[in-house]
């Protein structure tokens, strides 16, 4: 089942199609998609393809077939609908202003939200760099990492203000960051790793040393 949730959200978060009130041009989500899930059903991830033309958008899933459609109904919100063997419901959509990332809701017909989700486009690749703004979304567990985080890098070391956290860390491989992180009160581990595109990256994190087991999940789409 959350299998299909999580085609139905890529889907959905794709399928921005529909009419509505002339509204300013909204970014262009047209391409591929990483996507993240969590709900009442677990946690899944998954690759969407996403058309958009005009205000409209369709999504669907290649590996099984699971699909939506959506409409902007203003410049970063898209209301749509899904479909699939698991069932048929709403989403909501929320775009960022780039069109690099987005975040939102699901649930079936007549229902409440089952879950919510996290989006980041594929991009061009560029160089594997932890230095820039990156925006970081929770994708399960506690939400102590979220908002803007800023990075400079020297070499291999690495150091990311987010909130009130400070993460210091170093590449131990040529794209996965093994850092600490220090806030109010409070220490842990941080690690997180960047995907091909090398614009996004998924991540974890825990309280204490890094012997201890993650308690938190969180997806980062460079600002560009």
């Amino acid at each position: 089942m959350k299998n299909i949730v999580l085609s139905f959200i890529c889907g959905v978060a794709i399928a921005a199609v529909s009419s509505g009130p002339a509204l300013a041009a909204p970014p262009n989500i047209t391409g591929m998609w990483t996507v993240d899930q969590q709900g009442l059903n677990g946690g899944s991830s998954a690759t969407i393809t996403l058309k958009q033309s005009g205000m409209s958008v369709v999504g669907s899933n290649a590996k099984n077939g699971n699909g939506f459609t959506g409409t902007f109904v203003n410049d970063t919100q898209i209301n749509g609908t899904w479909k699939g063997p698991g069932g048929a419901g709403w989403l909501t959509v929320y775009v960022s202003p780039n069109g690099h990332s987005f975040n939102g809701t699901w649930g079936y017909n007549g229902r409440k939200a089952n879950g919510s989700f996290v989006g980041n486009k594929v991009l061009p690749p560029s160089p594997v760099t932890a230095a820039g703004t990156w925006n970081v979304a929770g994708a399960g567990g506690p939400t102590a990492f979220v908002g803007t985080m800023k990075c400079t890098q020297s070499g291999k070391a690495a150091v990311c203000k987010i909130g009130p956290a400070v993460i210091n860390g170093a590449f131990k491989t040529a794209d996965k960051i093994r850092a600490k992180w220090t806030g109010p009160g409070k220490t842990g581990w941080f690690s997180f790793w960047f995907n091909d595109d090398n614009n996004s990256f998924n991540g974890v994190w825990g309280y204490g040393p890094d012997t201890t087991p993650a308690v938190g999940r969180v997806v980062g789409q460079r600002a560009l």
